[in-house]
């Protein structure tokens, strides 16, 4: 059989035509902001599924976790635990932490204050952030699944329902347990923000100045964070009674104010010069518009999530009127 017989312009032809075809579709398909490209969101269980770093080494080696110590030294047998409100910023919510972290940076680096975001992973991949429920504890295996079913029982009948909390002030907190200083939003209910005409000082918690000038004052403390007051002290009273210690230990008749998300963290010591350079910007030096994004953020809370070695398992708040 006779081949074919072609020249080869016909063939650059061809070539350079079904280029202009592919690159002409490929124009349109950018030049179009429709939703038809864009992903359905991810199901909140799959975070769950992949929310643990993969295991390099059973021994305490801070120079594959940029320096940092472990609080619990790994050991057969035992399950590191936490327990926390898991929140995922929207794109726009994470660009508008970015700015301020940004905006902070250059401030800080004079003194000697290197910040590492919590926005994003070693490899640039978004970070969910969280609001701890209790210090980093450690159960047996023995014990692991019975204090999982006593957690899902005891957040089951809080009566606490899904609620809203928003950022009230920035400030930085040290941990004597991890040599680390940490950037945090304090957060409070919206409901408790949106009722008060100033912010209530920050207190509630032994070692710290807990005075108040009048029972109205008290009252305002009591009202900064109700639901997230009644999961703590849920999950307090159940962490003591395997022996663990409760992340705060509250005075009598005071509400708390120390509830935060952790944005940032360095070495160095919030120092007085550091905490009122911090201060400055975010009070002074921000455009009112990002000051404005920050504090009227979002953090939608619908359950608790528990996590028990490298398993993560979301427990549910109770939602009103919902038989279960």
């Amino acid at each position: 059989m006779a081949l074919v017989d072609y020249s080869s312009s016909d063939s650059e032809s061809a070539v350079v035509e079904a280029s202009s075809a592919t690159a002409k579709k490929r124009k349109t398909s950018h030049d179009k902001p429709s939703d038809e490209s864009a992903l359905p969101p991810l199901p909140a269980a799959f975070h769950d599924l992949y929310a643990s770093t993969v295991r390099v080494s059973t021994s305490d080696d801070p120079t594959l976790h940029q320096g940092r110590k472990r609080v619990n030294p790994h050991k057969a047998g035992n399950w590191p635990s936490h327990l926390y409100v898991e929140w995922h910023p929207t794109s726009s919510q994470r660009t508008t932490l970015t700015t301020l972290l940004s905006a902070l940076q250059p401030v800080l680096s004079p003194l000697s204050v290197d910040l590492t975001s919590f926005l994003v992973s070693d490899l640039g991949a978004p970070q969910p952030l969280h609001i701890s429920l209790s210090r980093p504890i450690v159960l047996s295996t023995s014990q692991k699944d019975l204090f999982l079913e006593e957690l899902i029982s005891r957040i089951k009948s809080s009566s606490v329902a899904p609620f809203d909390l928003a950022p009230r002030g920035l400030e930085w907190h040290r941990t004597p347990e991890s040599a680390r200083s940490f950037l945090v939003l304090r957060v409070a209910s919206v409901g408790a923000i949106s009722s008060a005409t100033t912010p209530a000082p920050r207190g509630g918690l032994e070692n710290e100045d807990t005075s108040t000038t009048s029972n109205q004052q008290q009252g305002k403390e009591q009202q900064q964070n109700p639901q997230l007051t009644a999961l703590l002290q849920r999950c307090n009273s159940l962490v003591k009674e395997y022996k663990q210690p409760p992340l705060y230990a509250f005075k009598a008749n005071n509400g708390d104010d120390a509830f935060h998300i952790s944005i940032a963290w360095s070495f160095a010591e919030p120092t007085p010069e550091v905490k009122q350079r911090t201060e400055e910007i975010f009070t002074r030096h921000l455009s009112g518009r990002t000051r404005d994004e920050i504090l009227g953020l979002r953090v939608h809370v619908d359950g608790i999530k528990a996590k028990i070695g490298n398993v993560v398992t979301h427990v549910p708040l109770p939602v009103r009127g919902k038989i279960a």
